[in-house]
């Protein structure tokens, strides 16, 4: 079998919570995890057992070799409203933000379970952004029931019950 690479990008959001549960299904899947933390997402992931799947934060030093070999697909699991809207805006500010938009640029297939409050998924900014990828070609998974087709956001106050119910599977397709 061929090792097919998945960036696994992360941000600060319940969701995060369960990035043991992706990595395990990546790896269920044929595929040779990496995972790419935003800031925010760090505290979601400690105490993980992410099963040796290598977490790489920051930019690399100049002259550093490149971490990880050219991703296959990546999958945002999940993406908050800053970062959704500043990877539709091409603001490359930030490591995890740098690989989306390289992919999205290299046309990589991608994946985003956005992942925002109704207030938040109420500013205009977030539906255009959402235009931007879905025409780019990202494949856009609602984290209530996987539908590529719909996409609700998160009531306040229930972010943990979203996640426990979050099956992977829709985002890794």
């Amino acid at each position: 079998m061929t090792e097919r690479t998945l960036y696994l990008v992360t941000c600060g959001a319940p969701l995060a919570s369960r990035l043991e549960d992706g990595v395990r299904v990546a790896r269920e899947r044929g595929w040779t995890p990496y995972v790419i933390p935003t800031d925010a997402a760090l505290p979601w992931l400690a105490g993980q057992d992410l099963a040796g799947a290598p977490v790489l934060t920051g930019n690399r030093a100049p002259g550093e070799p490149k971490r990880t070999p050219k991703a296959d697909a990546v999958a945002v699991v999940p993406a908050t409203f800053n970062t959704l809207n500043a990877w539709a805006n091409g603001n490359a500010s930030t490591y995890p933000l740098t690989i989306l938009c390289a992919a999205l640029g290299s046309h990589t297939p991608t994946s985003v379970v956005p992942f925002a409050k109704d207030d938040l998924a109420g500013h205009p900014a977030w539906l255009a952004s959402l235009a931007v990828l879905r025409y780019a070609g990202v494949r856009v998974v609602d984290p209530h029931d996987g539908s590529p087709s719909s996409l609700k956001p998160v009531s306040s106050g229930t972010g943990e019950r979203v996640a426990d119910g979050f099956q992977w599977g829709c985002a890794l397709s």
